[in-house]
């Protein structure tokens, strides 16, 4: 007979910024079921299965699985089950996971907007996992279908996570970026590995970002903000991973079936110093592009651009489509739309607000365009963005 508090033992690293917002996204469900308790303790993403778990008497289990030793411990615990990480398909565990095709879209369209042609992914670790295989292959998919260029750092030796950077992997990892072209935007496995990028860029003379504008995954405000510059990141909404797993546990402990895996997209990139420039080589045009990004909300118009920088709108429709693959109206209207898409994930403000701030003429014009872009309703978005 189940006691009257569901315990729910949380077994995510805590070493990482990643699984503290995933734990983050969890103890916030147990707030709004104040009957749940949570089983938490140190960990590291390679620890061991702990040992009290195979007398531990609970309901249900949040796991970060990341080896066939983990899964056969949390089965043989003989309760439900909620994976977050998904490192054992094969023991088949109900998931929640991260959207690993969107991360490097948001990246590769961060970079474009700034007008990167060169691009580079580096993994210093070169993780057999499934998803750094998925981002890594659809990040250089999509730089191979805008027609750009790019590169992959590869060690000469096999590493795994938690191995020392020793003075062999920074000096490959040197003379890599010396190779690379400049301007160049390096995606990084995570936020830890592009730290690493940013240091030893740096070291070699690099300007960041004139030289390389280097983006991070995961906004691990620890590295992120211990970065000199600051570093960008994709913020992959750990925390509604850990919300949407325990919604599913709750789901699973009541003897309901689910439908897994489950996908939880990315918030989008949060720009920081290493990624702020305009990667072209006409100053006309990073004017235009500066002009866009900073004044869209301010009812800017394609012709003011145009003027700003004495082009006829054909010229700079032109270029900007050459340099960045959007038309000036259509650039101007990303950058309304992306910034509704912050305010949505960060405020409670009401949609009208925000339409206003975005310099949309109505709601019922923000509400079709964001339905016709993104698929969902503003509405929609913010509750799947806001667990």
């Amino acid at each position: 007979m189940r006691s009257a508090s569901t315990r729910v033992a949380v077994i995510v690293e805590t070493s990482r910024g990643h699984g503290r917002q995933i734990i983050a996204g969890v103890s916030q469900y147990a707030v709004e079921h104040p009957a749940w308790s949570l089983r938490l303790e140190p960990r590291n993403i390679d620890d061991r299965p702990p040992c009290w778990l195979r007398t531990w008497t609970g309901d249900g289990i949040i796991v970060r699985c990341d080896s066939p030793s983990m899964a056969k411990a949390v089965l043989a615990a003989d309760v439900p089950v909620v994976d977050v990480r998904g490192g054992a398909p094969e023991a088949e565990l109900p998931l929640v996971q991260v959207d690993n095709r969107a991360i490097p879209e948001a990246a590769f369209v961060h970079f474009k907007e700034r007008g990167f042609r060169h691009f580079a992914w580096c993994d210093l670790f070169r993780l057999q996992r499934p998803w750094v295989t998925i981002r890594r292959t659809r990040f250089l998919e999509l730089v191979r279908e805008s027609g750009g260029v790019h590169y992959c750092f590869q060690s000469r030796r096999t590493l795994n996570r938690g191995t020392p950077v020793s003075t062999e992997l920074m000096a490959e990892l040197r003379d890599w970026l010396k190779g690379l072209p400049r301007p160049v935007g390096i995606l990084a496995c995570d936020d830890e590995q592009a730290h690493i990028v940013l240091d030893a860029a740096l070291s070699l003379g690099m300007k960041v970002p004139a030289d390389a504008a280097v983006l991070g995954i995961d906004n691990d405000e620890v590295f992120c903000n211990a970065s000199s510059p600051s570093l960008s990141s994709v913020d992959v909404n750990a925390f509604t991973v850990g919300y949407e797993a325990a919604a599913m546990l709750a789901q699973l402990m009541e003897g309901r079936r689910v439908s897994a895996p489950r996908t939880v997209p990315p918030r989008g990139v949060i720009a920081r110093t290493s990624t702020d420039i305009v990667a072209v080589d006409s100053a006309e045009i990073a004017t235009a592009v500066r002009l866009i990004r900073e004044r869209s909300c301010q009812g800017l118009t394609a012709d003011n651009v145009a003027e700003a920088i004495v082009v006829s709108r054909s010229t700079l429709d032109r270029l900007l489509k050459t340099t960045i693959g959007l038309t000036a109206t259509a650039a101007i209207m990303q950058a309304r739309l992306d910034r509704v898409k912050a305010d949505l994930a960060d405020t409670e403000l009401p949609i009208k607000t925000l339409a206003r701030r975005a310099g949309f003429r109505s709601v019922h014009h923000l509400s079709n365009l964001f339905h016709k872009r993104e698929g969902v309703t503003p509405g929609q978005y913010r509750r799947t963005m806001r667990r």
